[in-house]
């Protein structure tokens, strides 16, 4: 792994660059996207930068690096200081590293784009297409979010149009050049720390406030969510032709959602759950403690399994 002033690896002009980011806790997710990405041809090497505290668990970085190779995948971590995110809302059962993508215009100072992933997604396709995406007079590119019936509301509530003016930040397409000449970063931070009584979802709805008036709005298949599959108004908000070719086709699956949404839970119903278990076996944490083994699981999924085999 590389440090983050190594100029030599930084493949700029090159490189389709990445940003995750994570804890120890989530390392192994990560590695799993990292897994993803090595297996499709994204016509340019991959530089994938990893945000995550100071300190953080030197072993486990290491295993994390050791999945680069050659020019084909560089992994490069920037460690983030608990002071600079000092302050902003937290949202319980995320960690404060939600917030770490909101540097990155500063920590890459000489990437002009870069593709920020949640940890809970996996590569299913190409992303050359994404990467070409033309960002002129945008700061960012993103899915339209795709809410439980009860939140199509709370981009209202904002302030913002409606539902569809509010996007998911699980795939982020962020023109860090615009992004640092407008000073977003300043303006991210002081939007959490001003508006935070407000913000439900503190990161999501910054991030949309703050850029979302410059935002290219990207075909569902690049963030394809768990909402897009589960929700019958999926197609309301983001085209029902649209809706349907994402599912048939995706490009980037996300594990979005609460903890049975997650392909590492035993109730997770995805169908690309098994595909994660895979990229898992592929990684330095190959061996997955599934989540949620309770009684209570149990017997949903012995009511799952009658109700499979009378459907069938």
């Amino acid at each position: 792994m590389t440090a983050p002033g190594d100029r030599s690896a930084t493949l700029e002009g090159e490189a389709l660059h990445v940003a995750l980011a994570a804890d120890d806790a989530y390392l192994p997710h990560c590695a799993a996207v990292l897994s993803s990405l090595r297996a499709h041809d994204h016509g340019a090497p991959v530089h994938a930068h990893l945000l995550h505290p100071s300190p953080a668990g030197a072993d486990a970085l290491h295993r994390l690096g050791s999945m680069a190779g050659g020019r084909a995948l560089t992994v490069t971590a920037h460690p983030i200081a608990a002071e600079r995110v000092a302050g902003l809302p937290d949202w319980g059962r995320i960690p404060v590293t939600m917030w770490y993508r909101i540097l990155l215009p500063e920590l890459l100072p000489a990437v002009d784009r870069v593709l920020y992933l949640d940890a809970d997604v996996l590569v299913v396709d190409s992303l050359a297409p994404l990467w070409a995406t033309d960002l002129s007079g945008s700061w960012v590119a993103a899915v339209t979010n795709v809410p439980e019936r009860h939140m199509l509301g709370h981009a209202q509530s904002l302030g913002l149009e409606g539902p569809t003016a509010y996007f998911n930040s699980g795939v982020l397409l962020m023109h860090l050049e615009a992004m640092r000449r407008d000073g977003r970063t300043e303006a991210l931070l002081a939007c959490a720390r001003e508006r935070s009584g407000e913000l439900l979802w503190p990161d999501q709805d910054a991030l949309n406030l703050v850029l979302g008036a410059r935002r290219r709005v990207l075909h569902p298949r690049w963030n394809v969510m768990n909402s897009v599959r589960r929700f019958a108004w999926a197609g309301e908000l983001l085209g029902q032709t649209e809706t349907q070719e994402a599912i048939e086709r995706p490009a980037i699956v996300h594990f979005e959602g609460p903890r049975e949404n997650k392909p590492w839970h035993v109730l997770c119903e995805n169908p690309y759950r098994e595909r994660y278990l895979a990229h898992r076996r592929d990684t330095p944490w190959p061996h997955v403690r599934r989540e949620g083994r309770t009684p209570a699981a149990g017997v949903h999924l012995l009511r799952r399994r009658v109700r499979a085999a009378v459907r069938a």
